[in-house]
């Protein structure tokens, strides 16, 4: 993994004097991070000095030192120590800290996807359906503002949604021999059996 420094090594002043809030600003990472990296060993070269009117110190380096650090292999990272949402975003992207990005990114497109698509417009598109006042899910989920693909996504990952829709629309079924096969769907058929046969929404 490159060091984060080589990313912004242009910024930096040979003769300046850094801090760690300079090296948060200056990595665009929140002061925490960057704390864990400099307790990490990220930043070798530093040096102490007195905090002004206080009891105690504080590590400095010169640019010229951070500059030599962005040519270097950081060290490892310690899974033991750190939680994956600290490790991802310090930039590991071992298999631990890769399938929390990824779920962490589902559980937010989700919530996204969530408030888009409350319970009260569920509840419209189920009883739109189920009432027979329309000839298709897409055509509830018009007439309840919301797409088509908010309707069929939250089917596919919310089981009670999926079965409380799969019973409102055997209402749709228009009957007869071709009901339950994929020609009745594409025949006109919206009802549940022609859906599944269509296209699972398992």
């Amino acid at each position: 993994m490159d060091h984060p420094l080589a990313r912004v090594v242009d910024r930096i002043t040979p003769n300046a004097r850094y801090r760690a809030p300079d090296l948060a600003e200056l990595l665009g990472l929140a002061r925490s991070s960057t704390d864990t990296l400099i307790l990490s060993g990220w930043f070798p070269g530093a040096e102490w000095e007195r905090v002004p009117g206080a009891d105690g110190r504080r590590r400095v380096w010169t640019g010229a030192a951070l500059i030599a650090a962005a040519d270097t292999d950081p060290p490892a990272l310690d899974h033991n120590r750190y939680a994956p949402s600290t490790l991802w975003r310090l930039g590991c992207g071992c298999d631990d800290c890769l399938a929390w990005h990824n779920a962490d990114s589902r559980d937010r497109r989700r919530a996204v996807a969530d408030a888009a698509f409350p319970a009260q417009r569920r509840r419209q598109v189920l009883e739109l359906v189920a009432a027979g006042k329309v000839g298709s899910i897409e055509e509830a989920a018009a007439l309840a503002e919301v797409t088509p693909g908010q309707v069929f996504g939250l089917a596919r990952r919310d089981e009670e949604f999926r079965a409380a829709l799969d019973e409102a629309a055997v209402v749709l079924c228009v009957g007869g021999d071709l009901c339950g096969r994929p020609r009745g769907y594409r025949t006109g058929c919206r009802g549940t059996a022609c859906r599944r046969a269509h296209r699972p929404l398992r």
